[in-house]
Formats: structure tokens, C-alpha cells, sequence
């Protein structure tokens, strides 16, 4: 006899075994089926993390590679395009495009004898390739004389 929450239980099992505690088989498979749901949950949204990672990294480095080409162009740089690739085994996947246009402004006093101004749009662009897909960070920067 049995007691469950103080008053006696008959048990109504011809073995002795089959009475004992325990999981059933299909316990034991529902459990197993919703920890293997939750795992692969968990391992796709470990992969989109890693791939959001690599894009974050491949963004960062076209930035700081857009950064240093503007830098090197100079303060008044000649008007044009130019491109080319950046050298390095890390680098090889970026490419660079440069445009610079001119504009002259009139002075803004005309009366006072006042100098027109050149206002020279420089452009720097990086792209790369991610997988499939070719990506860009443009760059914009002002140089006035």
C-alpha cells in the first residue's frame, strides 16, 4: 500500500516494478524533443550573430580605409575621379573611388570688391565584396580656398 497526501493508496499493479517512480519513455521524448528545439534556436541565432559580427568588422574597416584615403587626398586636392585597389592580403576585397568637383561660389558682398570662393566636393567611396553582394561607405568632405 501506498500513501499519497496522507491517506492510503492502493496499488492496483501486479508487479512490484511497475509501480516504481519514474519518467515514461514519452516524458523522456517530449523533453529530449523540446531541448533539441531550443538548441537549434540557439545555434541560428548564434550564426546571424556571427555573420552580423563580420558585416560590423568588413563596415569598420571600410571606414577607417575611407578615412585614411581622404586624409592623403589633401586639404585642396585637383578635381577628377581615380580609383584603385588597397594593397594588402587583409585588403584585397576593397576597392576605392575617389571623385573631387569644383564649385565657385560669387562673393558674398559684391559691392565690397570681395573674392569669389571654390568649394571643391571630395568623395570617397569603399566598396567590397560580401558574399553575393557588393557593398559601399561613402566618405564626403569639403575643402574651400
Amino acid at each position: 500500500m501506498i500513501t499519497w497526501n496522507r491517506r492510503p493508496v492502493k496499488c492496483s499493479c501486479v508487479l512490484t516494478h511497475a509501480c516504481a517512480p519514474g519518467f515514461t519513455l514519452l516524458e523522456v521524448l517530449v523533453a529530449v524533443a523540446v531541448v533539441a528545439i531550443a538548441l537549434v534556436t540557439f545555434m541560428g541565432l548564434h550564426l546571424h550573430s556571427l555573420d552580423d559580427t563580420i558585416r560590423a568588422q568588413d563596415l569598420t574597416t571600410a571606414v577607417l580605409l575611407a578615412q585614411a584615403k581622404l586624409a592623403a587626398m589633401g586639404e585642396f586636392p585637383d578635381t577628377g575621379e581615380a580609383t584603385g585597389k588597397f594593397e594588402g592580403p587583409e585588403l584585397e576585397r576593397f576597392q576605392w573611388i575617389t571623385a573631387v568637383t569644383e564649385q565657385i561660389l560669387p562673393p558674398l558682398d559684391p559691392s565690397s570688391g570681395g573674392k569669389q570662393v571654390t568649394v571643391r566636393h571630395l568623395a570617397v567611396t569603399v566598396r567590397w565584396a560580401d558574399g553575393q553582394q557588393l557593398r559601399q561607405y561613402t566618405l564626403e568632405g569639403y575643402g574651400v580656398q
